[in-house]
């Protein structure tokens, strides 16, 4: 063993400054490189992720919309303030509202929890950047038995101080 380790160092030359110079240079691009790809794959990831979640609240929300209305049966659905109103009438006329308040999703007295917040139309924010729920009757009334509803979902979520959005338009007919 003591013959390798002594042939070894009479064989040692070392490096010139060239050599450690063009070494290091090469080191750090890679280095730079590897940092990149790496940074660019947890962005990627971490917006895919918020996506996800986006898609997810929309249709925890939109079919918790179309399972009230078709499990509540309604006789007339009606315009109400930032949302609808499903009207029962067996005698005694119940009513259930659909609408959005606090950027939270509500239907009758619950709130639809979700990881987003739901953009609700006000007088700061325009139309178009807003969620609503509309009804369009087959006349010009503001109460119908048939007609089409017409559902615009914005939700944000703000991961690492962006603010991702996603947008959801659903029509339906009753």
């Amino acid at each position: 063993m003591r013959e390798f380790v002594k042939r070894w160092r009479k064989e040692e030359k070392g490096l010139t400054l060239v050599e450690l110079i063009a070494t290091m240079t090469l080191l750090s691009i890679a280095a730079g490189v590897i940092f990149s790809v790496i940074t660019y794959g947890m962005n990627t990831y971490n917006r895919i992720e918020t996506e996800n979640a986006l898609r997810d609240d929309a249709d925890l929300l939109m079919s918790s919309i179309i399972t009230e209305l078709y499990s509540y049966g309604p006789d007339i659905i009606a315009v109400d303030t930032n949302g609808i109103r499903l009207v029962r009438d067996n005698g005694t006329r119940e009513e259930l509202r659909i609408f959005f308040e606090n950027n939270q999703l509500r239907i009758g007295d619950r709130t639809m929890d979700t990881r987003s917040d739901v953009e609700v139309l006000d007088q700061a924010v325009p139309e178009p950047a807003a969620s609503s729920i509309d009804l369009k009757c087959t006349t010009s009334a503001t109460e119908c038995s048939s007609g089409l509803i017409e559902i615009r979902l914005v939700l944000e979520q703000n991961h690492n101080g962006r603010d991702q959005q996603l947008t959801l338009e659903s029509k339906f007919g009753f």
